[in-house]
């Protein structure tokens, strides 16, 4: 049996091939998203990324030029009448390399979007999108202001310039530079709201408006409450409150205003709130809250009290009706403000108004107010220092005393018998000095005003002594309250025979009882 031979093993070699379809395979050439996919195209699109932004487009196949360039938001398409608002990247490769083979700069040249109008976050075309402010208008509104605030050194120079003057003297110009540097603070708000609106001027608004109230309207309610204290005491007792104590108390007054700002500013910092105006235009302004509500209620309750105490101090005398003028400006200013800070809230909702109203708004109002109160507190100084300049005694000799906002009285200089009551006799009495002594040739000293002050209040509660003792039957003492007061009032007699006057600080003080000798005879 043979063997049979081995089998001789052969090894076969084939080949397999895949179609694919390139123009059926997209490619995306657009930045890579965060999803973590591997794509060797990414980030190779020719898009100008400063103002648009690549968006790939499926369906175009195995080619450069799948995408569209399209605007970023805060640009828009420059042709706003195409119908399709952005970049062909197929035309933008093809521009891109006759850039590369220097044949054009058309590349260079477009592809890019442009800004929208200010304050737009989106936008087809450059319509503004914000109210634009009229700065004309502005321009205007702050010239004018500027030429009232320029008469403020004016009026600080003029009490400086006549401070002897008695109408100023009167007045106290220390008080009246204080109350000018208030105004001028009034109408720091007009230069800060030109500008648009912004953290900083909303902040320094609040501010000026707030210190520059504590100090005009403060230093004014405190003249007018030194005057009531005056006018109340019932005894003999010599008030004094000099300018000085004033001030200090219109230091606390400006220290709470300060501290409530402070505490605002800290813990409430105004804001730049935006909202569509009824044109359908956004608009800037201020924030207005509780704070502010409650800084105008502030004012509104200090103002109440000045109105309490012109009430209390209109029958009170006064010189050159300085008192009736404080009053009309307190006035004033409590309406007013109470109806242009209820305007201004209509005026914000539902919709902001136009920055340019606000603006005029707040012109007004500080002139209504603000000006208005200087006019009435210099007003008729300067017309009766301009009139009588020149003149070396008139205007320092001219006096007005009013009586509850009434005019100048003029009395006879013949005795008055009539001694029903002790009120109607001491009144009467007082009233006849007052225009005698306005008669008078020489300039009255403040030491000399107080000290006829001092003698009115002694002799009236001699007065009273003398009539209630009279009731009891106390004659005896009648007699010698009398001759008391006949003693002590000046006599008669020749003029080589009168006592000397005394000097006090180098002023001769004359104290004439000639109009009371025949209220004290009975």
């Amino acid at each position: 049996m043979s063997e049979s031979a081995p089998k001789k093993q052969t090894l076969e070699k084939g080949t397999s091939g895949i179609d694919i379809d390139l123009q059926k395979v997209d490619i995306d050439q657009c930045p890579n998203e965060p999803s973590g996919e591997l794509n060797v195209f990414a980030n190779s699109a020719r898009c100008k990324n400063s103002t648009t932004r690549c968006v790939p487009i499926s369906g175009l196949g195995f080619r450069r030029g799948s995408y569209k360039c399209v605007c970023k938001d805060g640009f828009y398409f420059p042709d706003t009448k195409a119908p399709n608002k952005f970049y062909n990247g197929s035309t933008i490769e093809v521009k891109y390399r006759e850039k590369i083979d220097g044949i054009s700069d058309y590349y260079e040249q477009n592809f890019e979007c442009l800004p929208c109008a200010e304050g737009c976050d989106t936008c087809e075309d450059p319509s503004p999108c914000v109210l634009t402010l009229n700065w004309i208008q502005r321009s205007v509104v702050l010239a004018v202001s500027g030429v009232i605030m320029c008469g403020i050194p004016a009026l600080i120079w003029f009490t400086v310039q006549y401070r002897d003057v008695k109408v100023l003297k009167a007045a106290s110009p220390v008080l009246l530079r204080i109350v000018l540097l208030g105004a001028f603070l009034l109408y720091c708000p007009l230069v800060v709201s030109y500008f648009e609106v912004s953290v900083v001027t909303c902040c320094l608004r609040f501010w000026f408006r707030e210190i520059g109230f504590s100090i005009s309207y403060g230093a004014l309610l405190l003249k007018t409450w030194r005057i009531s204290v005056v006018f109340r005491v019932r005894s003999a007792q010599r008030i004094k409150i000099s300018d000085t104590d004033l001030m200090k108390r219109l230091l606390i007054i400006v220290f709470i205003f300060g501290t409530y700002c402070a505490a605002r500013t800290m813990a409430g910092m105004p804001r730049v709130v935006q909202g569509k105006h009824a044109s359908g235009l956004k608009a800037f302004q201020c924030s207005s809250d509780w704070w502010d509500h409650s800084a105008a209620i502030a004012e509104l309750l200090f103002l109440l009290w000045g109105i309490r105490l012109c009430i209390v101090v209109r029958k009170a005398p006064s010189e050159f009706n300085e008192s009736r003028f404080i009053s009309w400006a307190i006035y004033n200013e409590t309406l007013l403000s109470l109806f242009l800070n209820v305007s201004m809230i209509f005026l914000q909702d539902p919709f902001p108004a136009n920055p340019d109203l606000l603006y005029l708004v707040i012109f007004i109002h500080s002139n209504l107010t603000t000006t208005v109160t200087l006019a009435f507190l210099f007003g008729s100084k300067v017309y009766m220092v301009l009139k009588y300049r020149g003149k070396n005694n008139e205007v320092q000799h001219t006096t007005m005393m009013s009586k509850g906002g009434g005019s100048r009285h003029t009395y006879s200089n013949k005795p008055t018998m009539n001694t029903d009551t002790i009120t109607s006799n001491a009144n009467s009495t007082f009233d006849r000095y007052a225009e005698k002594s306005n008669a008078d040739g020489e300039s009255e000293s403040l030491l000399e005003k107080d000290i006829q002050e001092e003698f009115r209040r002694l002799y009236m509660q001699l007065e009273t002594l003398k009539h209630r003792n009279m009731k009891i039957g106390n004659r005896h003492l009648q007699h010698k309250l009398s001759a008391m007061t006949e003693a002590a009032q000046k006599d008669d007699s020749p003029e080589e025979s009168k006592p000397c006057t005394p000097n006090m600080n180098g002023k001769r003080v004359i104290i004439n009882l000639d109009d009371f000798k025949e209220s004290t005879r009975l």
